[in-house]
């Protein structure tokens, strides 16, 4: 991240903490000195106090304390220790966030704030304890900015959160791969999308979507600490059991107010993911059976080692061929079949995006297909296609004359959605190498 955008992040969020907290003494010292003098406005109420009541305000109330689970989500981006580096970072937002919390609590309850439907409660608090001078303008634009910070939050989780989930191959494996900047930019290309959708079917309405998000977050909270309690029993390491009553009390806590805002909010948008969730987790399971599936299909398992004859050298190299190899699989054996019987001179390509173990690849490549050799390619900016051209350039100029033969195996699936679900590599090489009008691409199917 450049210095500039530290800069602004940091200072933008000591600003709001700064202005908050100087609001709330300000509020706390005029109540101390007797200079609260509010105008209690008549308004009758709607309903009596209840336990529904009470149940609605606590899940407002827990509603609002939402956003810690970022730093839950962003362990791995922490130095080392993460986790003490995390635990420690998570302890400080929640005491700002707490004291934050009630100071603003108690000053609306002091100052007798009715909400209003044009006007946020810190410009309200504003007017009232500061007046409508330069910080209440302060404090306006803090907030403004910190909105901002925090609206990106979910283009820093969201795609790490999809990474882990196309990792264990729950989402399509294009979630999982970093782009040239270091970032999961497929995710943030999702997350733009959805968030664009969303805007055009709520018409810009925040206040529409809260249900949405209200229900999203605590029932991911209540699986969270559920499942963290399973741990615990499971595990039973040292201290487990306050380990597990802790998790045990906020799964208790986060089911109450899910269940709060699935009565209250339903008919106001929450039936959405109340319908959405179980139609995604049914998703979520068949791109695992496809992965699986697959997985089964191009498996070499069982293969035996291959004792190929070392390949004649030819003189004058007539026909070469190069064989892009992505993984070892069958459908990969069979592209390098067919280089067999075409080419005088074959040689397989792999390119290193960071994530290729290459001793085991070697090792492999040696039981199975020591005939051809094999080069490994180092891609610094995770792009097949542009080391890719490179190597081939650079075999061309040491073989002029000759017509050059790139292979590339290519499974095809059951169906065309499917297709969707793996990275269309022999298509995008296919376009990048268009222009190179010396070269042949071929490509070797593998029907599944």
């Amino acid at each position: 991240m450049p210095i500039l955008a530290i800069f602004f992040y940091h200072s933008t969020l000591l600003a709001f903490i700064v202005g908050i907290f100087i609001l709330i003494g300000c509020g706390l010292f005029q109540q101390a000195t007797g200079q609260v003098l509010p105008t209690l406005e008549n308004i009758p109420a709607k309903e009596p106090l209840g336990l529904f009541l009470i149940a609605r305000a606590f899940a407002a109330g827990c509603t609002a304390l939402t956003g810690v689970e970022a730093i839950s989500d962003g362990v791995l981006a922490f130095k080392p220790p993460e986790w003490k580096n995390a635990r420690l970072t998570l302890t400080y937002l929640g005491g700002i966030l707490g004291v934050m919390f009630l100071g603003i609590s108690y000053l609306a309850h002091v100052y007798h704030v009715i909400p209003r439907e044009n006007e946020t409660l810190l410009s309200v608090f504003g007017k009232q304890i500061v007046g409508d001078g330069i910080f209440y303008y302060y404090l306006q634009i803090a907030t403004l900015l910190i909105l901002l910070l925090a609206a990106n939050t979910s283009y820093a989780d969201f795609p790490r959160l999809c990474y882990f989930l196309a990792r264990d191959g729950f989402l399509p494996r294009q979630l999982s791969l970093l782009g040239d900047r270091l970032v999961y930019s497929n995710g943030i290309t999702l997350l733009s999308l959805c968030a664009a959708i969303l805007i055009v079917i709520f018409r810009g309405d925040t206040t529409a979507v809260i249900p949405l998000y209200a229900v999203g977050v605590f029932t991911s909270f209540t699986l969270s600490q559920s499942g963290m309690v399973i741990h615990w029993f499971k595990e039973r390491g040292k201290g487990w059991q306050a380990s597990a009553v802790m998790n045990g009390i906020g799964a208790v806590a986060t089911t109450g107010v899910l269940a709060v805002i699935v009565a209250t909010k339903f008919f106001l948008g929450a039936w959405v993911v109340v319908v959405t969730i179980p139609i995604v987790v049914s998703l979520f399971l068949a791109i695992n059976r496809h992965y699986r599936y697959v997985a089964a299909r191009l498996s070499i398992q069982g293969i035996e080692p291959i004792s190929y004859p070392p390949r004649p050298k030819v003189k004058k190299v007539k026909h070469p061929a190069v064989v892009l190899v992505g993984q070892l699989h069958r459908g990969t054996f069979d592209a390098l079949d067919y280089a067999r019987l075409i080419a005088d001179e074959v040689v397989a390509v792999h390119v290193d995006i960071g994530l290729t173990d290459r001793a085991k690849l070697q090792a492999a490549w040696q039981d199975l297909q020591s005939d051809i050799p094999l080069e490994i390619l180092e891609s610094p900016y995770r792009s097949v296609g542009e080391a890719l051209t490179h190597f081939l350039t650079l075999f061309e100029e040491q073989r002029p004359g000759v017509f050059l033969t790139l292979i590339i195996p290519a499974f095809v699936t059951r169906n065309w959605w499917e297709g969707l679900l793996h990275n269309q590599t022999a298509f995008f090489l296919k376009a990048a190498l268009l222009a190179k009008k010396s070269r042949v691409v071929t490509t070797v199917r593998y029907f599944l």
